[in-house]
């Protein structure tokens, strides 16, 4: 990160850090003009862009200013660099796509697969007792600028962002690049959107790191564009993504075969799906592995700037990507919490560009995902899926396990 770029961000951490202290009415609110030049956003006077602009940024205030007011609340919702955003360009963030007609080919039915043997770390989910709290924030990564920008990356970027984490506690010091998956990991069956900047899902990304190695992100950096695949073809790849489908995202460890790159090059032994909508394989994970991708309900995060976020409904719309680095216990409401590093940007949430979601013990907080092609589905799955816990934070969940780097 440059000179210039660290000090934009400082200074705009002072302000938004100041912003989250001040009381929830507008006159502690930036106005437009004054949202311009902290942001530095583009826009002519008197235009329509501007005007456009300036109506959705007053919206968003009045939104901030009402839910600053709500008694008993949570979090806090505050003015970021988000808060001038079309709805389509905050759901492109998210990953969101409009998806191609089902095709007739009667394939796998989104990430819900048929549950395998649940390998080493699965078979043992109940052996030990759980850590009260665990935060693995502390790790390199979690402190980097991480922003996918306008490109519905989330899915590579979070799968990037837990191997990263996840080999540095294994001892590795390396880079995983999040523009090799945008630019390389096959879609055929259009799970999450139809691939790269337009959406995807961890279990395609895992496969592909597993089988072809992954770059350094020094080698391969993030554009936030679509690219051409530098390793290899990927429609050579095809077949076994659709012949193989099923097992490739299904429940369960999956192992890495001797000759994988993942194995040789990453010390990558495989990955684990945990099993959807279950409490403790998910926080037994992230207290003995490590940081784990989780897939969520992200349409309300915009706004947010501190505290447990608590406002998703539990008919929970699934289209978000995040990486789950830790748990623990507010020290002041005494009321748990999953601790979340997403891909908005330093700017955005709490330190390091986290959220705390409300977690409750067990597997609550559930009901139904009725839009299950906007975030993890596939062609020709379910119209519905039961999802739980906050944003459906337990639905689908993916670890990965590295072998112990040598002294």
């Amino acid at each position: 990160m440059s000179f210039a770029r660290q000090a934009l961000i400082v200074s705009r951490l002072i302000f938004i850090v100041a912003a989250k202290r001040a009381p929830g009415d507008s006159e502690k609110l930036p106005s437009f003009s004054s949202f311009i030049d902290l942001y530095d956003r583009s826009y002519t006077a008197g235009s329509k862009e501007y005007t456009m602009r300036r109506s959705i940024y007053e919206q968003r205030l009045d939104q901030v200013v009402q839910h600053n007011q709500k008694p008993h609340r949570r979090w806090r919702a505050t003015v970021n660099h988000l808060s001038d955003r079309t709805e389509a360009e905050l759901a492109q963030l998210r990953g969101l796509r409009v998806m191609k007609s089902a095709s007739k080919s009667n394939r796998a039915a989104g990430v819900v697969g048929a549950h395998r043997s649940g390998g080493q770390f699965l078979g043992q989910v109940r052996s030990s007792v759980i850590p009260e709290e665990k935060s693995w924030a502390s790790l390199n990564v979690m402190s980097q600028d991480i922003d996918q920008g306008a490109c519905g990356s989330c899915w590579a970027i979070a799968t990037s962002v837990m191997l990263q984490a996840n080999a540095e506690i294994n001892g590795y010091n390396r880079s995983f690049s999040t523009q090799e998956l945008v630019d390389c990991v096959p879609n055929p069956h259009n799970c999450g959107g139809s691939g790269g900047c337009q959406g995807a899902t961890v279990e395609l990304a895992m496969n592909w790191a597993v089988s072809q190695g992954l770059a350094t992100e020094q080698v391969t950096p993030y554009t936030g564009t679509d690219g051409t695949c530098a390793k290899t073809d990927p429609a050579m790849l095809l077949e076994r993504y659709q012949n193989s489908f099923d097992d490739m995202i299904s429940v369960g460890f999956h192992e890495s075969q001797t000759s994988s790159l993942g194995l040789s090059t990453l010390g990558l032994k495989g990955w684990s799906r945990l099993p959807e909508n279950e409490y403790e394989p998910l926080i037994r994970a992230v207290a003995e592995i490590g940081p784990a991708a989780v897939s969520v309900a992200a349409s309300g995060w915009s706004t947010y700037g501190s505290g447990i976020f608590d406002a998703c409904s539990a008919d929970a719309v699934i289209d978000h990507a995040v990486t789950l680095i830790g748990y623990g216990v507010d020290s002041s409401a005494g009321e748990k919490y999953w601790l979340i590093k997403n891909s908005w940007g330093l700017l955005w949430g709490e330190k390091g560009g986290t959220i705390r979601l409300l977690r409750e013990v067990g597997n609550a907080h559930c009901g139904v995902d009725s839009q299950p092609k906007v975030g993890t589905g596939c062609d020709d799955g379910p119209s519905s899926v039961p999802v739980c816990g906050m944003c459906g934070i337990l639905y689908d969940s993916v670890v990965p396990h590295f072998m112990h780097s040598a002294p």
